[in-house]
């Protein structure tokens, strides 16, 4: 596997902007009438249409999505990796095994942690590690009663598809993001080694994960679904044991936008996902 470049730290991303203009330029006064003119509005207009429109360039960015997840403790549906893999990535068995070692390639570098090569015999089987730290290799996909959806999609207007008490869990309507991949668990309590081990000598819960997968999201009938790579840049640490949500950073990858950066949060005492994405990871 070739190592994916560095990305740099992404920087504040307030949400404010998320509705307003994508223009750019100085910022116009308000005349004396109140109604304003340029990028500066005598006041913010409502909107009470059916889908979210977002501009391009949002806040300077080439791109900005927004998922949003409230789940369906309801749900009842097919959850699998292979069929994640297969059916949604359209990747072969071959293809599969080769993005897992690629994974696995991925977490001895970054984080240390040592797990054997798979084959097409076992590509879809969790895995103990083989090396120093204790930790677990398992096929991942996220289930889709989670409710994960794109809400916002900088250049594009997505349909706003929820139900009375949770975000979309129809994992075949516009926007719906299916997550999945190769996660690896710590078993023990300790420190990471790799890259990650020579900038943070912190000493990890176990249950911790880090991670490597795509979101693949589904758009129109008519077009293929976007799909961008993710990778752990920090470990997400385990959530059950505290009210505070725990965050999760990951570096991304997209093939015609380039590197860009998630920050996100989940768990705790928040029963959902709200995660940002920007490609790039800062401006």
């Amino acid at each position: 596997m070739q190592r994916r470049d560095t990305l740099k730290t992404i920087g504040g991303i307030g949400l404010a902007g998320v509705l307003g203009a994508g223009a750019t330029g100085s910022v116009a006064a308000t005349d004396a009438s109140g109604r304003g003119h340029g990028n500066n509005p005598g006041r913010v207009g409502s909107y009470n249409g059916n889908s979210t429109k977002t501009a391009p360039g949002l806040g300077g960015f080439d791109r900005v999505l927004l998922y949003l997840a409230d789940p369906d403790p309801d749900w009842e549906g097919e959850v699998s990796a292979e069929r994640f893999q297969e059916a949604l990535m359209g990747r072969s068995v071959d293809e599969a095994v080769a993005d897992r070692n690629d994974g696995v390639a991925f977490f001895e570098e970054r984080y240390g942690l040592e797990f054997p090569e798979a084959d097409e015999d076992d590509v879809y089987e969790p895995v103990s590690s083989s090396g120093s730290i204790d930790a677990t290799l398992r096929p991942t996909m996220l289930s889709p009663g989670t409710g994960y959806t794109a809400y916002v999609f900088s250049g594009k207007s997505i349909p706003n598809t929820h139900g009375d008490d949770h975000t979309n869990t129809d994992p075949n309507r516009t926007g719906k993001v299916r997550d999945g991949g190769w996660w690896a668990f710590l078993d023990e309590d300790t420190q990471f080694g790799g890259e990650y081990g020579e900038i943070n000598d912190e000493v990890f819960p176990a249950g911790t994960i880090v991670l490597w997968g795509d979101y693949n999201i589904r758009m129109g009938d008519r077009e293929d679904p976007t799909v961008i790579h993710y990778d752990s840049d920090h470990p997400v640490t385990p959530g059950d044991a505290s009210v505070v949500p725990r965050a999760f950073n990951c570096r991304i990858e997209h093939d015609e936008w380039g590197e860009g950066a998630v920050r996100g949060v989940s768990g705790g005492d928040m029963v959902g996902i709200r995660n940002v994405l920007t490609f790039p990871a800062s401006l």
